[in-house]
């Protein structure tokens, strides 16, 4: 032995500012890890714009807290017109949200979204 000790690894608090933009990354993290939004596209794919208008901006103070009522009516617009976002995205965030929930469970705490 050489007689060092081992360190605690130091606990890095964030300020809200920095908070809240990790969160944002985590939301787009998902987007384009778990369900396949190009990342060059992010902002202007489907799923990204219906999650804009309708006020979902943060992974965790956000998106895990929507039902699957609140997937089902979102909506962006396309060519001018408001329109429902189509059932393969509704059903990608809704196994998104299903999965997270479950693993949250059976964790007992939060999600790694990061492979």
């Amino acid at each position: 032995m050489s007689g060092t000790t081992g360190t605690a690894p130091a606990v890095v608090a964030l300020t809200p500012a920095e908070e809240k933009a990790a969160d944002k990354a985590r939301l787009l993290t998902a987007l384009v890890i778990v369900c396949g939004v190009p990342h060059a596209h992010w902002k202007t794919h489907p799923i990204a714009l219906a999650l804009k208008r309708g006020g979902i901006a943060q992974f965790n103070s956000d998106f895990i807290d929507m039902t699957a009522s609140d997937i089902d009516s979102l909506q962006h617009e396309k060519s001018g017109d408001l329109v429902p976002l189509e059932l393969n995205c509704k059903m990608t965030l809704r196994a998104l949200l299903a999965f997270c929930h479950h693993e949250s469970h059976k964790q007992r705490g939060g999600v790694n979204i990061r492979p």
